[in-house]
């Protein structure tokens, strides 16, 4: 099994971590550099350029994802910020995206700045939010002239609204500034939204009504045109240069204080005339409002009244349409869905500008989140989120834009007194696919109700002009894989080299194989565990390590130090400082001198640790064995003398002891005597012999093609281990697993090959029937079956690179194949909870060069890498069944004695997260990781927040 490939005549496989693929790896590096180093002048002399904008924005979101998946936890690109979108970098390479369908920060002196409609005062004595997009001021306390009330923007695009008549100190509240009494019995009172600003009169009684009925507002536009428009009231500003609209003031309304039969206000309304006039002196305009004196004179009439118009800036747009209405309802802070009480059906739009970062990648999921302020009742009734065409100011009932698909129906009810306004989310993943296939500036949903006749499903969600609610998308997405793989995943490359230049029997490769995942499983734990006792990967195998110089360690220098340090014990023959320098060049720039120091002292404990506790597990125990010329019993085929003898009596890993499994022996037979005079045996000869000999003519072209995919005998090969250890990281990339989660799958998968490669070498060579191989049985003459016959010029498909056939060193029964397969499998199931995962894997050996086959599941793998076996020539068929058999139990056991998941008898807290699909996400990792059991997330403050906190046990 260990015959070895001469120098240049079969071919070597290409070394993952050294000479060209180290370019790759230093690829990202130099991409942080960009992000880490102070950007400079390109120097002339030695023909570069400067790092552009773009090229900035690439390397520092490379950055960030190796940071998060370092950290364990999303790190925002901070320099892909926009008003409206937020970037961040998930642990598992994902990256998600939250666009909200109006501005939450703006730029300020160089800086990003939140927008906060907070109002303060400020020293001069006038009023502004502590932080607004548009520069809004408000005026304090003014002179019997008035003068501005409220400018919005500067520059060559500024709005000031002004007031005739004095204004006294403004009483503040929230976004909310109240100038009492500006008239008698009227308030006049001004709310800032996130792009602009409401200014509403708020008359107290029936007796200030008349005063109140009509009354002119002096406009200012610098730079700006504005038109008015007599069909709904609106007015519209364009830049005077380039005729870009860039403000509105909707269709003004006003409302009395009546609620109606459901307990709702603002319910009874009326429409406002608006008329603009150019200004007598200079270049602004008259506003002149004219409230509809019907409305105020009626009985029913309940004061007090409030009489508005709103002026909003910026490229945000939601509005409502109303069956039977003109009114332009962009302006509304609530987006109104279904029929309201005694009034026509309502449909909403919210429209979110188009981040480039999403257009033609592979969403994953999409959460949207609205908030909702009112419904008509607290049980569920039935509303839907469609795909719409785009809409505009100039969008009613009668031009709705095209209803394209119905995404997501919801029953979600909240805003009724007894249930209370809060935010809800809703999976719209299947729209944003489909958005993500087309190139455009603008997406739009459209909110109504299933039951447009249903007054009870009528709800009212919070608009993009809402001063803390605006509605919001987060999208998470696959982006192409980096040219750099995880820490886990390179050590494992070089793991697998090492098996292709030390060669020999694979048991000892296994073993090499758990000592260094072992180290770097109990290196990643104790760097997460540091964080606190919820980050733990799960219980340690050896030891919880800590770093004295009291940083947090940093996993990807733990992970390293432990595999170096235990890779240069274990074959002291090889060189690995290329390898560890490399992947030392890939840690983030974001991470500490400090934090590096802390994570090689962890990784080298851990891999200590390891060595100390390997030091005398009877590894290399000489145990003398030569054979027997016996029939029926295992006897040299070559000139090869029985390989690795002694290791099922090695110490395992996680076993009590390599018999703990010990099959009962072939088809049940304990005696050599009464198993070569069964039947049974004479069947598995003769199957072999047809199926296996060198130039069967009845093994098929893809028996053949199976029998060497899966031989890997040779040395200059990574053996059977090394192809398991190739599937699992196949499988961990197709997976998208985390490092943290290589670092215990890894960890797992060598524990139980280790262990299956003692537990097979103790049905080998420690029971009675050390049964020689198939060439043995079928070229000798002498079992004493009469089913038999000898045939001494028959030769296994198995060869070496020289074409010779050969036999591996060692007893037939059990496979080694199929039980380092079977426990590969039952590993993967327990890990991944379904054995029913397809993958395409590859092989190393030099007679299937470029061979891939894909197997529906892992079960699938290891029977066929058993019976292939039978096709190869060097086994029986009963080996295989019973290799696979011990190989799961062995598995097993590990997974339920070893690295077992954190537990608390309650609930704990994990982390506070932005919201429910962010926590669900999280939460579902930790379980799927096998770091938690469970989890539930559960809603901070609905009312005020769509966070979330995340409990595990």
């Amino acid at each position: 099994m260990h015959r070895t490939i001469p120098k240049g005549s079969g071919p070597r496989r290409r070394r993952h971590v050294a000479g060209p693929l180290a370019l790759v790896l230093l690829a990202e590096t130099a991409l942080l550099a960009a992000v880490a180093l102070p950007a400079r002048a390109a120097d002339p002399a030695s023909g570069g350029t400067a790092p552009t904008a773009a090229s900035t924005a690439v390397g520092e979101e490379a950055a960030a994802r190796l940071t998060a998946e370092a950290r364990d936890r999303r790190v925002e690109v901070i320099g892909a910020r926009t008003e409206t979108t937020t970037l961040w970098a998930n642990p598992d390479g994902s990256m998600s995206l939250e666009t909200h369908a109006g501005p939450v920060r703006f730029r300020k002196g160089g800086a990003w700045v939140p927008v906060d409609t907070t109002l303060v005062r400020d020293a001069d004595g006038s009023v502004s939010p502590k932080g607004h997009p548009r520069g809004l001021r408000l005026a304090g306390r003014t002179d019997a002239e008035g003068g501005d009330l409220v400018t919005l923007g500067s520059g060559e695009r500024a709005v000031t609204l002004g007031w005739q008549g004095a204004l006294p100190e403004p009483v503040l509240k929230g976004n909310k500034a109240t100038y009492v009494d500006v008239m008698p019995g009227t308030d006049l009172v001004v709310e800032a939204t996130r792009t602009g600003f409401e200014q509403f009169l708020v008359v107290k009684d029936r007796a200030a009504a008349e005063r109140a009925a009509t009354f002119t507002l002096p406009l200012r536009a610098k730079g700006l045109k504005a038109t008015r428009n007599a069909a709904d009231e609106t007015v519209t500003f364009t830049d005077a240069a380039t005729r870009e609209t860039v403000g509105k003031l909707p269709t003004p309304a006003m409302r009395d204080a009546s609620r109606d039969g459901l307990g709702r206000a603002e319910t009874n309304r009326a429409d406002v005339d608006l008329d603009v006039r150019p200004a007598a002196k200079g270049d602004g305009y008259t506003l002149a409002v004219s409230a509809d004196r019907r409305f105020l004179a009626d009985k029913d009439t309940a004061y007090p009244v409030t009489i508005d118009p709103a002026i909003y800036f910026g490229t945000n747009f939601d509005t409502t349409v109303v069956n039977g209405s003109t009114a332009d309802m962009s302006g509304e802070v609530g987006l109104r869905v279904g029929r309201e009480w005694q009034k026509n059906e309502a449909r909403s739009f919210i429209s979110f500008p188009r981040n480039e970062a999403v257009t033609g990648q592979d969403v994953l999921n999409a959460e949207l989140n609205l908030f909702a302020t009112w419904s008509d009742t607290c049980e569920a009734r039935s509303w839907e989120i469609w795909d719409t065409g785009v809409v505009s100011s100039a969008t009613r009932w009668s031009t709705q834009p095209a209803w394209r698909a119905k995404a997501r129906t919801s029953t979600v009810t909240h805003g009724n007194t007894n249930c209370g306004p809060r935010w809800i989310s809703e999976d719209i993943t299947s729209l944003v696919k489909e958005w993500s296939r087309v190139d455009r500036s603008v997406d739009t949903l459209g909110l109504r109700a299933t039951d447009e006749t249903d007054y009870t499903a009528f709800k009212i969600f919070a608009s993009a002009d809402d001063a803390a609610h605006a509605p919001s998308i987060l999208v998470t997405y696959e982006t192409p894989a980096d040219p750099v793989k995880d820490h886990v995943e390179y050590w494992n490359d070089v793991l697998q080299q090492a098996y292709t230049e030390a060669g020999g029997a694979p048991g000892p490769l296994a073993r090499a194989g758990a000592m260094m995942h072992g180290a770097i499983y109990d290196a990643a734990n104790s760097a997460k565990c540091a964080e606190g006792p919820t980050r733990c990967l799960g219980a340690p195998y050896l030891v919880k390590a800590t770093a004295s110089n009291g940083a947090l360690p940093d996993i990807n220098s733990a992970v390293d130090h432990a595999a170096f340090d235990v890779l240069r014990a274990v074959f002291p023959g090889q060189n690995f400082d290329t390898e560890i320098a490399n992947a030392r060049s890939t840690i983030p720039a974001a991470v500490t001198a400090e934090q590096r120091a802390a994570g090689t002292s962890v990784g080298q404990q851990a891999a200590a640790a390891m060595l100390n506790a390997r030091q005398s597990d009877g590894s290399t125990a000489v145990v003398p064995y030569t054979g027997s010329q016996t029939p029926g019993y295992w006897r040299p085929t070559d000139a090869e003398p029985a390989a690795t003898p002694g290791w099922g009596l090695v110490k395992p890993f996680a076993l009590t002891s390599g018999s703990q499994f010990r099959p009962a022996g072939p088809g049940g037979h304990t005696t050599m005597s009464g198993l070569l005079a069964s039947s049974a045996y004479a069947t598995q000869v003769n199957e072999v012999k047809s199926l296996g000999r060198a130039d069967s003519a009845t093994r098929t072209a893809d028996q053949t093609q199976a029998a060497l995919f899966w031989a890997n005998d040779l040395n200059g090969t990574y053996k059977p281990p090394g192809q398991l250890f190739e599937h699992t990281q196949t499988l961990a990339r197709q997976r998208n697993l985390t490092v943290t989660a290589n670092a215990k799958l890894f960890a797992l998968v060598a524990f139980s090959m280790a262990d299956a490669g003692i537990a097979a070498w103790d049905s080998k060579y420690q029971t009675d029937i050390d049964l020689w191989r198939p060439e043995s049985a079928i070229r000798l003459d002498g079992d004493g079956n009469a089913a038999t016959t000898a045939d001494p010029n028959w030769q296994p498909l198995s060869q070496d690179n020289q074409g010779g056939h050969f036999s591996p060193a060692f007893p037939a029964y059990v496979s080694g194949h199929a039980t380092f397969g079977g426990a590969w499998a039952k590993a993967m199931e327990q890990w991944f909870g379904t054995d029913a995962i397809s993958f395409t894997g590859t092989t190393d050996d030099p007679h299937a060069k470029g061979v891939t086959r894909t197997f529906p599941s892992f079960s699938a793998a290891a029977e066929e890498n058993a019976v292939a076996r039978v096709w190869l020539g060097v086994h029986y068929r009963w080996d295989g069944t019973d290799g696979v058999a011990t190989g799961t139990k062995v598995a097993s056991h590990v997974a339920a004695t070893k690295l077992k998941a954190n537990s608390a008898a309650s609930w704990v807290k994990y982390e506070d997260l932005h919201n429910l699909g962010g926590c669900d996400a999280l939460g579902k990792r930790l379980v799927a990781e096998h770091r938690w059991t469970a989890y539930q997330c559960v809603a901070v403050n609905p009312v005020t927040t769509p966070d979330h906190v995340l409990y595990v046990k």
